[in-house]
């Protein structure tokens, strides 16, 4: 089976889960998820509520997994789940640009 569809893979989601978590997990882990080899862990559970935006209630009816509590010291950047929303229709060369506009900003 291939990475996620379009230019936003697996290690795109990993870095993007680190940037709004403050944790890592590698890239195979969430197509692993993805695919229905790799568990789902409270942890990541919780991950993916930051990321989404959604509330760990829903999540929860949905798996049957209570998640654990997100790592207190990595604020969530506002919107990041809109933002995720927002370029999954990129092309890759467009995705680039923006990452490296992105980057320059932080500079």
């Amino acid at each position: 089976m291939s990475s996620a569809p379009g230019p936003v893979g697996w290690t795109a989601a990993a870095r993007t889960f680190l940037v709004a978590t403050g944790r890592y997990w590698s890239p195979a882990t969430y197509g692993g998820i993805g695919r229905g080899t790799v568990p789902l862990t409270g942890e990541l559970l919780a991950d993916f509520c930051t990321v989404l935006d959604v509330p760990a209630a829903d999540l929860a009816a949905l798996t049957g997994l209570m998640p654990a509590e997100p790592p207190s010291p990595c604020p969530t950047p506002y919107g990041v789940s809109g933002m995720v929303w927002d370029v999954r229709r990129l092309t890759a060369h467009q995705l680039e640009r923006a990452t490296g506009f992105a980057e320059s900003l932080g500079r």
